[in-house]
């Protein structure tokens, strides 16, 4: 889990929405996007950087170089 992804998981308790915060982590850890639902009052910020969780979780790890 990344930096970005623990500070989201965070976020989104602090909001008041633990349940969907053990959502998030859940599906970033199997390299799935999360989106919050839309009924939820997520700031602008949160949603930001929610998406930047989602880019890397799609992405691959980056590979040690080869000598």
């Amino acid at each position: 889990m990344t930096h970005e992804q623990s500070q989201a998981i965070w976020e989104l308790c602090r909001q008041g929405y633990p349940m969907s915060a053990d959502e998030a982590e859940r599906r970033w850890s199997d390299g799935q996007r999360y989106e919050p639902d839309d009924l939820m009052q997520v700031p602008r910020s949160l949603r930001a950087l929610i998406e930047q969780c989602n880019d890397e979780a799609a992405s691959p790890p980056p590979r040690g170089r080869v000598h």
